[in-house]
């Protein structure tokens, strides 16, 4: 995770799930960041935005 995102990403490599969470309320160049970072790093991932409460769950679960 890079905590000069406005973002933090859980992996999970068995199903191919990147889970993310936004943690700005600003939004207007969040989501164009993560989809490019999302469609370079990691192409063949499907992704979930959650909210923080889902996030935490995802991350305890693994």
């Amino acid at each position: 995770m890079n905590l000069s995102t406005n973002w933090e990403f859980h992996k999970q490599d068995k199903e191919k799930i990147l889970w993310v969470h936004i943690c700005s309320k600003d939004l207007t160049g969040v989501a164009i960041s993560i989809n490019r970072w999302w469609k370079k790093r990691y192409p063949s991932y499907k992704i979930r935005i959650v909210s923080k409460v889902e996030f935490e769950k995802v991350k305890l679960k693994n």
